[in-house]
């Protein structure tokens, strides 16, 4: 966005000098007039040296133009900048209405329960005690998972300028795989990738580790109740850009309903609130690959599946 910006500022800065440089033309044709001389070449250069004030005035627009161009640079950089800051008051703002929101629900009902084991534990059966224990151990993981959450958007909002360079996919990807191994057997997923075709990107390779990671937990998380979760990550090259497919055949969404708010902050679309989140993941994953010069779109039926198509650029 901040180059085409500059782009377009770049191109009425050109079009300001080449219009400039018609007033020094118009001086030296008027100069020639009243010295009653043709105007030429010779006679450009002779009142050059008769009069040094053409030189300042054949100057003053390019100079004024570059002077332009650097201040206008400088304008729109502080502009983005701001835009930037207001993006991220906006997100602090939700983030702080939902800590008190989302944190406070486990932290009173942990609360509420505790209470119970220490108030009635010599009357509590056994049974009941272990119900009580189970529900504070859900609550606990239900506050650090939000927690861990808010904890990402935060170091995602306070992050400046990353390295982008070319990543290699199939690394990443085995590293993502690696790192949800235990979910990934847990919920008996097969994964699939395929990179043959388009086996690099360019971008950062923090925020493309992330994306997947997002992408490839919220697969098993919404996976179809009736059916194990099957994922197939492949990637291609679509003219100057690597396009790469993120398919499962999971729950679905519901795109009449929720298709408008799928990369909005803290919006859910499951039905299953036994299902943990906090509605933060797909919006860091657009977020993420806008940053790397890229976008993201998304297909899905409900009880079918999800498929996100990601385009990001092949080299810088």
């Amino acid at each position: 966005m901040e180059e085409k910006a500059l782009s377009v500022h770049s191109k009425y800065t050109i079009g300001g000098v080449l219009f400039g440089l018609s007033f020094p033309l118009f001086s030296q044709f008027i100069d020639a007039m009243l010295h009653n001389l043709d105007f030429s070449l010779s006679t450009i250069l002779l009142l050059h040296n008769q009069n040094v004030i053409h030189y300042v005035v054949d100057t003053a627009p390019i100079v004024l133009g570059v002077a332009g161009y650097l201040l206008g640079a400088s304008h729109q950089k502080k502009n983005n900048i701001n835009k930037r800051l207001r993006k991220i008051n906006e997100s602090l703002d939700t983030l702080t209405y939902k800590i008190t929101h989302d944190l406070r629900g486990p932290a009173l009902n942990i609360r509420n329960l505790s209470e119970i084991l220490k108030t009635d534990q010599h009357q509590l059966p056994e049974n009941k005690k272990t119900e009580v224990i189970n529900r504070i151990h859900d609550s606990i993981n239900t506050w650090l998972l939000t927690f861990e959450d808010f904890m990402t958007l935060l170091k995602h909002e306070k992050s400046g300028e990353l390295e982008i360079k070319e990543c290699d996919l199939e690394s990443i990807a085995q590293n993502v795989l690696q790192e949800l191994a235990n979910d990934i057997e847990n919920s008996k997923s097969k994964i699939i990738t395929n990179f043959l075709e388009a086996p690099s990107v360019y971008a950062s390779e923090t925020y493309l580790n992330s994306i997947l990671k997002n992408l490839l937990s919220n697969s098993i998380k919404y996976a179809h109740p009736d059916r194990n979760p099957e994922i197939k990550i492949t990637s291609s090259l679509k003219e100057n850009q690597v396009r790469i497919l993120f398919e499962d055949n999971g729950s679905g969404i519901d795109m009449n309903t929720h298709g408008d708010k799928i990369f909005t902050l803290f919006e859910r679309f499951s039905e299953n609130s036994k299902i943990p989140g906090s509605g933060i993941g797909l919006y860091l994953v657009k977020e993420q690959i806008e940053k790397n010069n890229g976008n993201i779109e998304v297909k899905s039926f409900p009880n079918e599946g999800t498929i996100f198509t990601i385009h990001l650029p092949i080299t810088s």
